[in-house]
């Protein structure tokens, strides 16, 4: 409470001392070669997630910004992004030069705590913008994101997948959202990510531990969406968003609009439908019951001054995703554009408020993040006007952060975390697999960092504890029959997890062509309600599932390397990492049946995973309209006592992509076309119980380009994929084990219109 009201107290004292600053920023961007002005050039800064647009003449302006040491992002197509540091109360106007290029390696990223570049990060950090997904869609956002190399999905259909990250999945990796923790039943094998793209600027994707920063559930790494950036001061944009697929007949439809006044009143409001049908495989078969639908509105407000910002967010989700159910396959299969409800299916509705406050205190910075979400899954498997599984959860997180400037190149920050959680079995479900509970998370951290020069290098230690109480006591689950394991008297279980995280790091970069980069992490995990109680038949499946209260905390301890080499026509770059893992838990059948389910079980073990990605870029500067990449990525895991192979391990993956930009015609202004082609290799490492998968290769095309009609922006994107309609089936698809194949030949238009 002392905190809580020191906090206040300075928070008053800044604000009133802020109203006589009037920190402004100008200047002018610049070709290097031609030093001609740049207009259209995004100005932007990542720590208050505004920024502006150059005009005619290069020029821009910022206002209402803190006294303290700022990074600004230019970007603008055809040109490298350019990062730079500066001070408004001592530097008041720029002078940027950028230079011309066809691709960019260097990026600003803020999912690793402090906001730098992700050439100069020592955790491993890929960052996707929308318009990459813009241009290459999916149905499921985590579809799209799975191109990224070492990153896959575990997927049930098109509408329900959740990330992988170098061999390590389900509760192992975080999301976070607006800011905030997000958890919404994600440890269900068949339970999606449950995010959408709806108005968010960028994917930030941590492959690593990252535990010290987020806590339990980030040992494998954190796929972090990162909100778009607020409106420019003093105006107000929106835009349109059309898309079609022609394999599943599905469509979304997506607006917004946003507004900021000149005085720092910031609001924003956007919503997004999207549909689709069931899908068809290679050989024109449908998949029946993989039809889903979602529908999501986001609003926002905020102020914006010299002492800092706050804003508050809303979000609501829905998505109904139908399940297919391998004795009813062939009765789930309609006609073509069927779009009805059918058992089975998910039924899930989220409702996500969250605030963040920013308070400068001359270099010292408060951060403070609070979230609270409402989660609330039915899962209706034989009568439409029966709920089997039903689950209400709810769940209150924050994250209060002090910055802290020691010298001149060196930050701490110290930080209190909390996550407490309350799930709830519904009245009117008829099923029971996990009991009433509560978790609740409490911690504390210190990270440390150091810039100067060719070295950034980072340190933390953080302490966490756990309580988790499983309560089988309401007369629901007497009636039912559910037992807790080692049946207490009371009907209640208590477990406690509590443990020390570390993490270490540094990155060297001596010129500009090389970037060598080093970090050691531990993370860990504690078990969820499902690995530690669960005891009951999961409907939509044909498991019954068991979990072990025994269970300890994962804790795992990673080391990754990273090198890359960059001229002006390439860039070549290589990843290894080694992922020592104590107390793996995993699922797996165990032959017997309860009833006519088969009985699943949850395991432990010790593991180990390893494995890397190499990535060759070309961008010749002699061809500025030609670009191509290829990347490689593999990774093995296998349990230590046996040496035996980890389940839902993904296959090696080689991928390649061309681009060529060619020139301007008519109304179309920056046209390109670009091939791409993912071979996926022979999955024969597989686990006990476990198929081996054949590989199989998939070839993409896709064309697009600005449009501008009746002075608006209009961006047309058309992207193919399995364009040679290949039959295949994928090793981390949970159909696989029926022998559904995945997704046929599929076409995408995407308009954009801006207004």
């Amino acid at each position: 409470m002392k905190l809580y009201l020191t906090i206040a107290c300075v928070f008053m004292l800044r604000v009133a001392m802020g109203q006589a600053e009037n920190n402004m920023l100008s200047g002018t961007v610049l070709d290097n070669d031609t030093k001609e002005p740049l207009p259209g050039v995004t100005v932007f800064i990542p720590e208050l997630n505004r920024g502006t647009v150059s005009d005619l003449e290069g020029s821009f302006e910022l206002a209402l910004l803190p006294g303290r040491e700022i990074t600004l992002q230019f970007t603008f197509v055809g040109y490298g992004t350019k990062i730079i540091r500066s001070n408004p109360a001592n530097q008041r106007r720029l002078v940027v030069s950028m230079k011309q290029s066809t691709t960019t390696v260097d990026e600003v990223v803020v999912s690793g705590a402090y906001v730098m570049s992700k050439e100069s990060s020592p955790i491993s950090i890929e960052k996707i913008n929308k318009t990459a997904i813009l241009k290459a869609p999916a149905p499921s956002l985590m579809s799209a994101l799975a191109r990224t190399p070492g990153v896959s999905e575990i997927s049930l259909g098109p509408g329900i997948s959740k990330p992988v990250i170098r061999g390590l999945s389900f509760s192992r990796v975080l999301s976070v959202y607006q800011g905030a923790r997000f958890e919404n039943q994600q440890w269900g094998a068949d339970h999606g990510l449950g995010m959408t793209e709806t108005g968010i600027g960028s994917v930030e994707l941590i492959k690593g531990p990252a535990s010290i920063i987020y806590g339990s559930g980030a040992m494998a790494g954190v796929v972090h969406l990162v909100e778009d950036s607020d409106a420019a001061s003093g105006e107000v944009s929106g835009d349109l968003t059309l898309r079609g697929y022609s394999n599943s007949l599905g469509g979304r439809v997506e607006t917004g609009v946003k507004g900021a006044s000149e005085s720092g009143v910031i609001w924003s409001l956007r919503a997004a439908t999207e549909s689709h049908t069931d899908y068809l495989d290679g050989d024109g078969n449908a998949v029946g019951n993989t039809r889903f639908s979602t529908q999501n509105i986001k609003a926002g407000m905020g102020i914006q001054r010299k002492w800092g910002d706050t804003r508050i967010r809303y979000t609501y989700l829905t998505q109904r995703l139908g399940i297919l159910e391998e004795d009813l396959m062939g009765d789930l299969v309609t006609t073509r554009n069927d779009r009805r409800r059918q058992l089975p299916f998910q039924d899930v509705k989220d409702h996500f408020l969250n605030s963040e406050t920013n308070v400068f205190l001359g270099e010292d910075k408060v951060k403070i993040t609070l979230g609270y979400h409402w989660n609330f899954r039915q899962e209706v498997e034989e009568n439409f006007d029966e709920v089997d599984l039903g689950l209400n959860q709810r769940n209150f997180m924050y994250d209060l952060k002090y910055y802290k400037a020691i010298t001149e190149h060196t930050e701490a920050i110290f930080g209190v975390q909390g996550f407490y959680l309350q799930n709830q079995n519904q009245e009117a479900a008829a099923e029971i697999l996990i009991p009433d509970a509560t978790k609740d998370d409490r911690s504390v951290y210190g990270l440390l960092n150091f810039n100067k020069e060719a070295w950034v290098v980072q340190g933390g230690l953080r302490y966490d504890v756990r309580r988790v109480k499983a309560d089988a006591s309401r007369q629901k689950f007497v009636d039912y029959g559910f037992l807790l394991p080692g049946e207490p008297e009371n009907r209640q279980l208590v477990n406690e997890f509590n443990g020390v995280t570390a993490s270490g790091g540094a990155t060297f970069r001596p010129d500009n062509y090389w970037r060598v980069r080093l970090n050691i992490a531990s993370g860990f995990r504690a078990p969820d309600l499902a690995e530690l109680y669960s005891n009951g038949p999961h409907p939509g499946t044909s498991r019954f599932e068991r979990g072990n209260a025994g269970f300890g905390r994962e804790q795992n301890l990673q080391g990754d390397m990273g090198i890359r080499y960059q001229t002006d026509d390439f860039s070549l770059s290589g990843e290894v990492f080694y992922n020592h893992v104590n107390n793996y838990l995993f699922f797996a059948p165990t032959g017997e049946n309860v009833g006519n389910l088969i009985l699943w079980q949850f395991e432990q073990d010790n593991a180990r995973l390893y494995g890397g990605e190499g990535l060759l870029d070309i961008h010749p500067k002699s061809l500025k309209w030609f670009s191509a990449s290829t990347s490689y990525s593999m990774v093995i895991g296998k349990r230590r006592s046996d040496n035996s192979y980890l389940p839902y391990i993904p296959a090696f993956r080689w991928n390649k992509e061309l681009t060529i930009e060619l020139s301007d015609f008519g109304k179309f202004s920056k046209p390109y076309v670009g091939v791409s082609g993912v071979l996926v290799f022979d999955q024969n490492r597989s686990a006990a119980m476990e198929d081996s998968t054949p590989g199989y290769y998939l070839l993409g095309l896709n064309v697009g380009s600005t449009l501008l009609i009746g002075g608006k922006q209009v961006d047309t994107y058309i992207n193919g994929t399995n364009l040679l309609n290949q039959t295949f089936l994928d090793h981390m698809s949970l159909y696989r084990p029926l022998g559904i194949h995945q997704i046929g030949r599929n076409v995408s238009l995407n308009i954009k219109l801006s207004f």
